[in-house]
């Protein structure tokens, strides 16, 4: 024992230091990785096929079995639900105001999706009790997070966030507006209004976000490229700091691009995925797109990059038979081929046709990969 104590004694006496261990390591970096689709629009014709009435229910997980095996990967699935969820009881109806089968959200929670966008100018169709239905639907699905509507006060003001490999990553969600229908109260919708969403964005921010994702209902229908107002707003969101923006609403694709936002950071904006789900019947109605990308947290110092962004062009496949429309299907473009748009029910819907409009629209894309 004295012998330990006077080999240290000595070691101090003669100036020496007892060796340190390293106190730091290289922290790694973390990976997420982003899917996100354009708008799950359900018309009529969509819940009343009888493909997917069961024992007077619904089951429309087949619509989206494709989709699932490949979201499996992700840690992030997006989904915008253009229609209301407000469910059987309230009545269902379709265009010009929705409200859609509490079904739906069973297949796409199947599906992997794990944040479902709900902001929309449909989101006042089925009036405060289609939002208030709808949000009490999703509470049996604690993993799935939820934005853009809201049944209280209290909701409205809670932080939407989750959390991926130890990382906070906070949501956004808005609409332009309603469709001329005006909320009871100011808390059941998003609305874009710029204030709020920078407040909104500095209050994730203040929760711990390093990620913020932004999913935006905005632009003009039936455009193939994005608007004044789109880009401006597109702009703030990137000075803000947002990482990756998602839009919805045109039901066509637009361009898939990076901004550069004022402090250097690079965001990535998809101006409109297009629809995922419809019984829309124009042609060019069918394409639509998924979103892919990392997003990489540097570990020493937190810095946000986006890398290995791709956009997956997909169709709106469903067949007419019967008097009535069947065997609604979503493929990505690359697994379609000319005998399943032989049978499509909307005309002209061919590889060579949805090639070309996925030319029209991406055309050389920098640092973005259109897979197809």
């Amino acid at each position: 024992m004295s012998g330990c104590a006077n080999g240290e004694q000595s070691e101090k006496e003669e100036g020496k230091e007892p060796p340190k261990q390293s106190e730091t390591t290289e922290k790694e970096d973390t990976r997420i990785s982003l899917a996100a689709v354009g708008d799950n629009l359900i018309h009529g014709a969509i819940y009343l096929s009888s493909d997917y009435q069961v024992n007077g229910s619904y089951d429309f997980t087949s619509i989206y079995a494709q989709l699932k095996s490949f979201l499996v990967d992700y840690d992030i699935a997006n989904i915008n639900q253009e229609t209301v969820l407000g469910g059987t009881q309230l009545g269902l109806s379709h265009y010009p105001s929705f409200n859609s089968p509490q079904e739906i959200g069973d297949a796409i929670a199947d599906a992997g999706f794990n944040w479902v966008s709900q902001a929309s100018n449909h989101s006042l169709d089925a009036g405060a009790a289609g939002i208030i239905s709808a949000m009490d639907f999703w509470d049996r699905y604690p993993d799935v997070v939820t934005t853009g509507i809201n049944r209280s006060e209290e909701e409205a003001a809670r932080p939407r966030i989750m959390e991926v490999k130890g990382v906070k990553v906070g949501l956004l969600n808005y609409s332009y507006g309603f469709n001329g229908y005006v909320e009871p109260e100011d808390f059941y919708c998003n609305e874009i209004d710029k204030a709020k969403i920078k407040k909104d964005y500095e209050q994730l921010k203040e929760a711990g976000c390093i990620v913020v994702l932004a999913s935006m209902h905005w632009g003009q229908e039936y455009q193939f490229s994005s608007n004044e107002e789109q880009r401006e707003l597109a702009q703030f969101l990137a000075d803000l700091g947002v990482n990756v923006i998602i839009g919805a609403h045109p039901h066509v694709v637009q361009e898939t691009t990076f901004l550069t936002g004022k402090n250097g950071n690079q965001t990535l904006v998809n101006y409109s995925l297009g629809n995922i789900l419809s019984a829309q019947d124009e042609n060019y109605t069918m394409l639509g797109a998924l979103m892919t990308c990392e997003i990489v947290i540097d570990g020493s110092s937190n810095e946000v990059t986006i890398e290995q962004a791709k956009v997956y062009p997909t169709v709106n496949y469903y067949e007419a038979y019967g008097g009535s429309w069947h065997n609604f299907q979503i493929y990505l473009l690359r697994d379609y081929n000319d005998t399943l748009a032989s049978t499509h029910a909307v005309a002209n819907t061919t590889v060579a046709y949805l090639n070309d409009l996925c030319d029209q629209v991406y055309g050389e894309v920098k640092d973005i990969e259109i897979v197809r």
